[in-house]
């Protein structure tokens, strides 16, 4: 049972969190060493491929990184033909952002160990919390990402109703 008079009591979850952190983010490491990209090439990629179509704008509140910061890798992935940039169905002004299929490829390898590792630990926590584990996790996790998830979803369901 949860104390929450014992701050505390909570750096055993917090070493825990850290350490499921550190395996999933390294599983998609060893991939990126090998394009010799980082994190920020995988972040990109990642919300492209959930939500094509977003604007550098979009992309970069997203992620929380300025446009200077996004530049770089955004530039490489365009240069290496991963992502494209395409006037806007409603808007030709506007410039959204999607994976091409090199890009959908290098996405797919960089979550191919995440999703694997998601799922054994899905699989595994069925027996030991029982089928309601995977509800109880995204329930944790859906308050500690707050109003950017809330607000990426909205997003996401906008870019959805007007295509």
């Amino acid at each position: 049972m949860l104390d929450l008079n014992r701050p505390d009591g909570f750096d055993r979850d917090f070493t825990l969190f850290y350490f499921a952190y550190r395996a999933f983010t390294g599983a998609a490491d060893e991939a990126l060493d090998r394009h010799g990209m980082g994190r920020a090439h995988h972040r990109i990629l990642t919300f492209l491929a959930y939500s094509p179509g977003m604007s550098v704008g979009e992309l970069c509140a997203t992620l929380r990184l300025t446009k200077q910061a996004i530049n770089g890798p955004l530039r490489r992935l365009i240069t290496e033909e991963m992502v494209r940039v395409a006037p806007g169905a409603d808007d030709r002004r506007r410039k959204e952002l999607h994976l091409t299929t090199r890009g959908e490829e290098l996405e797919r390898e960089l979550h191919e160990r995440q999703r694997e590792l998601f799922a054994e630990a899905l699989e595994e926590s069925l027996g030991a919390a029982g089928p309601d584990a995977a509800d109880g996790w995204r329930a944790v996790m859906t308050p500690l990402a707050g109003e950017d998830w809330a607000r990426f979803t909205r997003s996401v369901a906008e870019r959805e109703g007007s295509a």
